[in-house]
């Protein structure tokens, strides 16, 4: 009987060695799981800030850039304005010798807008983390902007065949400047707004620091 009793008890011992090693081996797992699980948030913690930094990067360049782009077009609007008024007001059918009839004249002075800032954020796929429709906006703006360089570059070809000596091939191109002007008004016209409007909506998406 009394070996019958030790045996019991020795295997009881032997039951809560295996207990309390599955117990030690579980938490152990539990362990390496947590730690998996704790490494991977700081990871993705740490990924979602360097993303955040880089868009915060990203939204003041394009800000800045805009902003640049708007001043170019004010510094030159108040000129093709008159230009376009006072080629209205001039019967250019009339040729004349006189030079100093197109004496207001003081070239194009069209500036090259410039799309670097978005053309980045486009090729890094940062774009894809703005919120929707700040980049719907600036996909319409920059897409409009590039339309007003393109005609800047296309309207310069009037130029091309034109004899600076001859009164009448001057005022030819004239006439061709004063519809070119008419079209940079409604252009620089949209343009301002256009500025004005993503910048408030980036304002809006974006609070200023």
């Amino acid at each position: 009987m009394a070996k019958l009793f030790k045996n019991n008890r020795k295997g009881m011992i032997q039951k809560n060695r295996v207990t309390r090693y599955l117990l030690y081996a579980i938490g152990e797992i539990l362990l390496i799981v947590i730690g998996i699980l704790l490494a991977l948030y700081l990871q993705n913690k740490n990924e979602s800030e360097k993303n955040n930094e880089v868009l915060r990067t990203t939204i003041s360049m394009l800000k800045n850039e805009i902003y640049a782009n708007k001043s170019k077009i004010e510094n030159v609007q108040s000129y093709h304005i008159m230009l376009k008024d006072t080629l209205e007001k001039i019967d250019l059918s009339i040729v004349s010798a006189d030079k100093k009839k197109f004496s207001f004249w003081r070239g194009m002075n069209a500036p090259r807008l410039q799309d670097a800032a978005f053309q980045t954020s486009v090729q890094t796929g940062i774009g894809r983390e703005m919120d929707p429709e700040v980049l719907q906006i600036l996909n319409g703006l920059y897409s409009y902007q590039q339309s007003y360089n393109d005609y800047i570059t296309q309207s310069t070809r009037v130029f091309f065949d034109t004899d600076f000596n001859d009164p009448r091939s001057i005022s030819t191109t004239m006439g061709k400047i004063k519809v070119i002007m008419l079209d940079l008004f409604y252009f620089e016209k949209q343009l301002i707004s256009g500025y004005e409007g993503a910048i408030k909506k980036i304002d809006d998406a974006y609070e200023p620091e």
